[in-house]
């Protein structure tokens, strides 16, 4: 089974002198059961994968019969050449995404951005907006298998607690690591650890779709 993946720095890779710095594709890769072709790249939204030429690197890698993840929303609402607006840019992006894929043979996954770790008064609150909802709005407007990692995610962070959700992301003490000698405190980008959690969502996503179990592709994906 070959997955390739688009998306951002949250699931990309990253070699050794950035660890414990990891992507969820590449926790994804490192399970050994799928061979995963990443092609996310940190700071990509939908409008900068497309006119970068990233999608088309990664459409050439697709195969008949691989499975094509995208999953963006971090940066799509930042502003200058990334922006896509979430109410018309962003979906008809997203959909650009959905017939290419489809065009070489792909069967297409739409994944909704994982949450960042922002509480509030021991709460966990969202910071994507109208983003993921537009995600899922293609999906059903595609017929499209959706993996809805905001939400999942969401329910992780919060079950963990404030405190040991820590562990998930980049907050590194002084010292701890080699390439981070002044410590990190980051709630956006996972380490390790939280890598291999969204890894384990998304390998349950995919076969609660039925894509993993005998590679067939469900009717009208």
């Amino acid at each position: 089974m070959r997955l390739i993946v688009t998306g951002d720095s949250t699931a990309a890779d990253y070699p050794a002198d950035r660890a414990p710095l990891a992507g969820w594709a590449q926790a994804l890769g490192a399970r050994g059961d799928l061979e995963v072709i990443n092609h996310a790249k940190p700071g990509a939204s939908t409008r900068s994968f497309i006119a970068t030429g990233l999608l088309e690197r990664a459409l050439a890698d697709v195969r008949d019969g691989d499975l094509m993840l995208v999953c963006f929303g971090h940066n799509d609402p930042k502003e200058g050449e990334r922006f896509s607006d979430p109410e018309v840019a962003f979906p008809a992006n997203l959909r650009r995404f959905v017939a290419a894929g489809r065009e070489r043979g792909a069967t297409v996954v739409l994944l909704t951005p994982i949450e960042r770790r922002h509480f509030v008064d021991g709460r966990l609150e969202s910071t994507h907006g109208l983003y993921p909802d537009q995600t899922r709005a293609v999906a059903r407007l595609e017929d499209a298998a959706l993996i809805d990692l905001t939400a999942e995610t969401a329910v992780l962070w919060q079950a963990q607690g404030e405190d040991e959700s820590k562990r998930a992301f980049m907050w590194l003490d002084r010292g701890a690591w080699e390439g981070y000698p002044d410590g990190q405190q980051d709630d956006t980008h996972l380490r390790t650890e939280g890598a291999a959690m969204v890894a384990d969502l998304v390998y349950a996503g995919l076969s609660t779709h039925g894509l993993l179990s005998d590679g067939r592709v469900p009717a009208g994906r």
